[in-house]
């Protein structure tokens, strides 16, 4: 049902207006902010094609079979093509799934559970950076397959931005003589990073940034945080509902003290305590984690570019309101700080979780390039 989508009600309303209509296209690209419910949608719209007891309004009943195994992702009328690891084979008649070795296979499955139970989750595999191209000569095997009448084949193409040249590729074909009962949804968050060529022959449907009540009022239904924790969580998020439930999940006041910890570590040249500070964030080579702290470490300075340069209601609309004038007071102490440089060295930070640096060093490293912008 599309109650199970945060906000979006354009979104919502189009759909169901182009289903209604019978004008549904063959290829649809979702893009938007992460965590905005673009995936969430998707697996909406192929319950909906396939319902058997099709709601008012256009939406689907989420009780009969086809949704309840949609939802439960068993159905055959319903793929998700995802990044996946090296497997043993690239060949064209590989199973691309299949050819996982067993920790990587294990891995998918685990992470098709929490996606079935969370359609916000992102599917995140170890090593899985490529979306690769035996997933969409798959993808191109089941879809020209015939299906019963009143159904549809949905395929969902997650981080279609991950997929490399020669898979876009192969996928154009798909685009360029689609198959009857069927649709393409492909999602991204970078609709810069896919070719033109795929751009332009599916349906774009923008996803916005859902505000700070639209989250909380959802994880207030679902969740068992502190409303004070949930409002938190709900302004840093940058307006993406997953992030917001990791956030705290992970316990996003301790995470947030660590940042103002470590900042007041950095000021005050105390380097023992930004070395103890960074260990414990990377305890366990917790990468997440590591992850999440460089984004709460951002927040602060993008908050800070607001107070510089007195942007409309800054002081509500910071992501770190509650501790405004701390915000303020570093502002007044240190007015010729390069906000702008040190947001790109956090950035360069999290490029290098990815490349397998050590984690603790990574923090180490970005305190020196903090203590040289700020000023």
């Amino acid at each position: 049902m599309w109650t199970n989508i945060v906000g979006q009600d354009n979104v919502k309303e189009k759909i169901s207006s182009l289903y209604k209509a019978g004008r549904l296209s063959h290829a649809y690209l979702f893009y938007g902010n992460e965590g905005t419910g673009k995936d969430a949608a998707a697996i909406e719209l192929a319950k909906l094609v396939n319902c058997t007891n099709v709601q008012g309004g256009g939406q689907a009943c989420d009780t009969c079979n086809n949704c309840r195994k949609i939802s439960a992702f068993h159905s055959e009328f319903f793929n998700i093509v995802c990044a996946l690891p090296a497997g043993r084979s690239d060949e064209t008649d590989s199973d691309p799934v299949e050819k996982l070795a067993a920790a990587d296979f294990d891995a998918y499955m685990e992470q098709l559970k929490l996606k079935s139970e969370n359609p916000y989750h992102q599917i995140n595999i170890p090593n899985a950076n490529n979306i690769r191209i035996n997933s969409i000569r798959s993808l191109t095997s089941k879809i020209y397959l015939s299906v019963p009448a009143g159904n549809t084949k949905v395929f969902l193409i997650a981080q279609a931005e991950k997929m490399r040249q020669e898979a876009a590729n192969a996928l154009l074909k798909v685009l360029e003589e689609p198959p009857v009962k069927s649709i393409l949804i492909l999602t991204t968050s970078k609709i810069n990073s896919l070719p033109q060529t795929i751009v332009g022959r599916c349906q774009k449907i923008h996803f916005e940034p859902l505000t700070p009540k639209q989250i909380s009022s959802k994880l207030e239904e679902t969740t068992s945080y502190s409303k004070k924790d949930i409002e938190l969580a709900s302004r840093i998020s940058s307006g993406s509902y997953n992030r917001a439930l990791q956030l705290l999940e992970m316990g996003i006041k301790e995470l947030r003290d660590s940042v103002l910890e470590f900042l007041v570590s950095v000021l005050k040249n105390e380097y023992a305590d930004s070395v103890l500070i960074a260990r414990n964030i990377t305890a366990k080579n917790d990468r997440d984690k590591t992850r999440f702290f460089l984004y709460l470490l951002s927040t602060w300075f993008r908050d800070l570019l607001q107070i510089k340069y007195h942007s409309e209601n800054y002081e509500s609309n910071a992501a770190n309101s509650d501790v405004i004038e701390r915000l303020k007071k570093l502002d007044a102490n240190y007015p010729d700080t390069d906000i702008y440089g040190i947001i790109m060295e956090i950035e360069e930070a999290d490029k290098l979780i990815s490349q397998n640096v050590q984690l603790a060093l990574i923090l180490v490293n970005l305190s020196f390039r903090l203590k040289e912008l700020i000023k």
